[in-house]
């Protein structure tokens, strides 16, 4: 009887004790499995309204399995959005390959097409930052969310390497910043946005809008920040 109570009372220690004898693939298996229901939780619902028991069930896993692997739903929010970080930062660095021998004009759009083109199939991250930028009162409440601006000071290190810029730290600091924002909100929410403009959300006809937007707006920035204002 006893045995039984203290299984109740700490399912947890109970689960590490039947995971030993599995092999390290299928724990890894497990764990990506977690991982991904967290990011197709975590791209419908903020970090404050999802739970891990949502996610467990979206892995088809058991649920003391979200805490066996990261411990809790802040650990699990924060490996998610470290694993997101680490696929965009070299996607982030090809969008500027090549921009250097272009116009002025070539450039920038070609730059906000292989943006788009990316952002458009795989939002999740903007989708993530435009689902929690509302519920924030603190940045630190929700763990991970640094890594949006660690996105951010990528974009300034790699524009800083990739291109001769000539403008102020102020105003590359604010040119990323804007930028970024524009694209959190028409991106990362852009089925609120696509319907405002009554369009749908995932055909031609809004992406080009999304990218006729872009230009309008922060080429001219963006000529600036090269030329000097020359």
């Amino acid at each position: 009887m006893n045995k039984i109570v203290e299984k109740m009372k700490n399912p947890a220690s109970q689960l590490k004790k039947t995971l030993r004898g599995r092999s390290s693939a299928n724990e890894g298996n497990v764990r990506e499995r977690i991982l991904k229901a967290a990011r197709e939780v975590f791209t419908v619902y903020s970090f404050k309204e999802a739970g891990t028991r949502m996610i467990a069930k979206k892995a088809g896993v058991e649920h003391p399995m979200i805490h066996y692997y990261f411990g809790s739903k802040e650990n699990l929010f924060y490996a998610m959005a470290e694993e997101i970080y680490n696929e965009t930062l070299p996607v982030q660095e090809s969008w500027y390959d090549g921009l250097e021998n272009m116009s002025l004009p070539d450039s920038f759009g070609l730059f906000v097409d292989r943006m788009l083109d990316y952002a458009m199939n795989t939002p999740d991250a903007l989708r993530i930052a435009a689902l929690n930028a509302v519920n924030i009162g603190n940045i630190e409440e929700i763990p991970g969310y640094r890594f949006i601006l660690m996105s951010m000071a990528a974009m300034r290190r790699i524009m800083e390497e990739k291109l001769p810029l000539r403008g102020s730290n102020r105003e590359i600091e604010m040119f990323i910043y804007c930028f970024y924002s524009l694209m959190i909100s028409l991106i990362g929410a852009r089925s609120c946005q696509a319907q405002i403009l009554n369009m749908n959300p995932v055909e031609e006809k809004y992406r080009a809008w999304v990218k006729d937007a872009s230009m309008t707006l922060f080429f001219p920035w963006f000529k600036k920040l090269l030329t000097g204002g020359q």
